[in-house]
């Protein structure tokens, strides 16, 4: 099982939160999505995950990796 963590702009709620996880769940070998409201981290759990997929849906969903 892999894991991947991503700090992502625009998560200001419980809504946000559950968007993530519903969309990011579609993808295929993606077991497990945990979002942090307060924090906008996003971690990913699963087999096979491909890191550009699960940015590329982020951004889809409308949360773009946070700038540092």
């Amino acid at each position: 099982m892999q894991e991947m963590k991503f700090k992502v702009a625009h998560v200001k709620c419980a809504g946000c939160a559950a968007t993530i996880r519903e969309g990011l769940t579609t993808i295929q070998g993606v077991s497990q999505v945990a979002v942090d409201v307060s924090s906008g981290e996003v971690e990913v759990q699963g087999d096979a995950l491909a890191r550009d997929v699960l940015i590329a849906k982020l951004i889809a969903l409308g949360y773009p990796l946070a700038s540092r």
